[in-house]
């Protein structure tokens, strides 16, 4: 079993200096492997509740769902453990594959036109989604990675995860762009009561 390098404060820097690096360092041969990163500092700074885990108690799920190129940093860390769970990795272009659940879903380009099914069909079902496909927060998913003219960012829209009973760590939220609410912008002080992910 290979061992979980690192604590959560090693991923919370790795993770900041990602967003603060100038976009122009992030040439296309650089992309993917930022994207692996992002993904996996992404797992460890969201909880899932105990239900997520009823068909496989000690495994969380990361789909990598159509043909992204992510390099090989998730293939490196498949089978690490993430808090009390051992990572799994699956890639796949197959719907039938990620039927099942997943508890990270990552949406490449190619299966954009899949999007409107996969935002109905992991409603409610514990999903991290994520893509880098524009707009894709605001249009249902919980994440969208973006590439703007002097960084990279990253969106998190705050209905959705509320929804699929996702707590995401205040250390993640404070470095997002919050989206909900219809995917209008949302200030941190707008947040209220009912918004339980903010531990």
């Amino acid at each position: 079993m290979k061992k979980l390098f690192g604590t959560k404060a090693f991923y919370l820097l790795v993770l900041m200096t990602l967003v603060n690096l100038p976009a122009t360092l992030h040439a296309e041969q650089q992309s993917r492997d930022v994207k692996a990163l992002f993904l996996y500092n992404f797992a460890n700074f969201v909880r899932w509740p105990t239900e997520a885990f009823a068909n496989s108690p000690d495994s969380l799920k990361m789909c990598i769902f159509g043909a992204a190129d992510l390099g090989v940093f998730l293939d490196q860390v498949n089978g690490t453990r993430i808090r009390d769970k051992e990572l799994n990795v699956i890639r796949t272009s197959e719907m039938k594959d990620i039927e099942s659940g997943c508890h990270v879903l990552f949406v490449s380009a190619e299966k954009q036109s899949f999007l409107p099914k996969l935002i109905n069909a992991i409603q409610h079902i514990y999903v991290l989604s994520v893509s880098d496909v524009e707009d894709f927060a605001r249009s249902g998913g919980v994440i969208s990675i973006l590439r703007t003219s002097d960084k990279l960012s990253f969106e998190i829209n705050l209905d959705t995860a509320l929804k699929n009973g996702l707590l995401i760590s205040s250390d993640l939220l404070s470095m997002a762009r919050i989206v909900g609410r219809g995917g209008k912008p949302v200030q941190t002080d707008e947040l209220g009561p009912d918004d339980r992910l903010l531990r």
